[in-house]
């Protein structure tokens, strides 16, 4: 057995390498989190793309990995937590945005079992 050692290098950018996750000990930026993956998930209820819990992980994600964003929303007096939650918001939809593209044009094998037994 031979065991691999990954470098960093192996990330697309170097903010992908590095979280801070002292950014999620403000309650606010936490509720920022929750408000953002809420409105992603019921804006993608449709097409069942991603449900509040992962949404909401990958919003903790995308504030750790992105801690300039954060601090920058918090200490410019011109932009806050309003901000803050558009923009995550923003990055929330865009990993998504594929996912849901792609589901709009399924069809569920729920609704192909009741067109064939209707069918019949």
């Amino acid at each position: 057995m031979s065991i691999v050692e990954l470098a960093t290098t192996e990330y697309a950018s170097a903010e992908q390498a590095f979280a801070d996750w002292s950014v999620m000990d403000d309650p606010e930026t936490l509720k920022v989190a929750e408000r953002a993956a809420r409105r992603l998930a019921e804006q993608y209820a449709d097409t069942r793309t991603i449900e509040y819990e992962d949404a909401f992980q990958e919003a903790v994600i995308i504030l750790a990995s992105k801690p300039q964003m954060v601090r920058e929303c918090l200490t410019d007096p011109h932009l806050g937590y309003g901000v803050l939650a558009t923009r995550l918001h923003q990055h929330l939809v865009m990993k998504v945005r594929t996912e849901a593209s792609r589901r709009t044009r399924l069809t569920s094998f729920e609704t192909n079992s009741a067109a064939l037994s209707e069918a019949v």
